[in-house]
């Protein structure tokens, strides 16, 4: 009541900030045991009224909540647990002690560096004690939001420029050599997160292929790192069956180090796919597509998240959180074998 012994109105609610309004690509921290400092991708589907204000449902774009389906995972987040995108940035040399955000199974998952090794990587201790050995570009300084700003701020010489059209490169790049060390057997694919469970897109499939595959079959092969991320499909050819469900594979785009010949490489049946059969390409992908992108010689998991002025291109983010301008040639609808969506 007010001081006349009138009502007073109470106040409107007020609009959210811009990073929180529908459709904003944002990451969302999951705050569970199993996502112990570990940030996502998702986007803003809408605020939650049927709880307070200051909570918003988001839908993610790499963790599903049954992938025979492709179903996406949808949660209510507190707006402390969603920030925007933070600003690609260049590789850095880091050193021990340095708090840093390590990219892991589709996430960014907060750690520490505790060991620089001969050959430039480094090994990061997650907060779930769990030790991965990767190379810089899947390393960044940890940077909490607050107010609506980075802290600690980025310097101008820490932003990355833009990249050159890398559809033409056919060498596998240093950035897709991250090895994995871990500390402790990993195999459950099923989390919880929430009030459900959220599964990673990840190597998820235990059965065995029931097809085999035959000496100079065409095949496409992901998991080439043995990381587990499966994050783009490469075009090989079948070299030999060596046993136990495992094939020689010439790969047709990426070549050996001294770029003496094609990489030849052993992999397991479960990261081999015969080629996708011919689906027609749409005339226009939309905003939230899942697409696989034509990149460093691979066919890379990827989400459109906008869509330029010039109708045949997009910006597309890849699920290793590469940022991409391409064209609509570069572009497939995603894709996946019985085993693999």
């Amino acid at each position: 009541m007010s001081q006349e012994g009138k009502a007073t109105t109470a106040p409107a609610t007020q609009d959210p900030p811009s990073l929180l309004q529908p459709d904003s690509l944002v990451e969302v921290n999951p705050r569970d045991n199993d996502y112990l400092g570990a940030w996502y991708l998702a986007v803003i589907v809408e605020r939650a009224t049927s709880t307070c204000d200051d909570r918003y449902v988001v839908q993610h774009l790499f963790l599903y909540e049954d992938i025979s389906t492709g179903t996406k995972a949808i949660r209510e987040y507190n707006s402390v647990d969603i920030r925007p995108l933070p600003p690609r940035h260049r590789p850095r040399k880091f050193k021990v002690g340095d708090l840093v955000e390590a990219y892991y199974r589709f996430g960014w998952f907060e750690g520490e560096i505790v060991e620089e090794l001969h050959n430039g990587n480094y090994i990061c201790q997650l907060k779930s004690s769990k030790r991965l050995e990767l190379v810089v570009e899947r390393l960044r300084l940890q940077r909490s939001w607050r107010d609506g700003e980075w802290i600690p701020p980025l310097d101008e010489s820490e932003l990355a420029v833009e990249e050159e059209d890398s559809t033409d490169e056919t060498k596998q790049t240093d950035s897709n050599k991250a090895g994995i060390m871990e500390s402790e057997a990993d195999n459950a694919e099923a989390s919880k997160a929430g009030t459900g469970n959220i599964l990673e897109e990840s190597d998820q499939k235990t059965k065995e292929k029931e097809e085999e595959f035959s000496e100079g079959a065409h095949v496409e092969v992901t998991n080439i790192d043995g990381d587990g991320s499966n994050q783009a499909w490469f075009a090989a050819t079948v070299v030999k069956p060596v046993g136990n469900n495992r094939y020689l594979v010439r790969f047709e785009t990426l070549r050996t180090e001294d770029d003496t010949g094609f990489l030849e490489k052993e992999m397991d049946s479960l990261h081999i796919r015969p080629p996708p059969p011919h689906i027609p390409v749409p005339d226009q992908f939309k905003m939230f597509d899942h697409v696989e992108v034509l990149y460093k010689g691979g066919w890379w998991k990827g989400v459109i998240a906008e869509v330029l002025p010039d109708d045949s291109k997009y910006l597309v983010f890849l699920a290793n959180y590469d940022r991409l301008e391409c064209k609509h040639s570069d572009l497939r609808p995603r894709q996946g074998s019985i085993d693999e969506n």
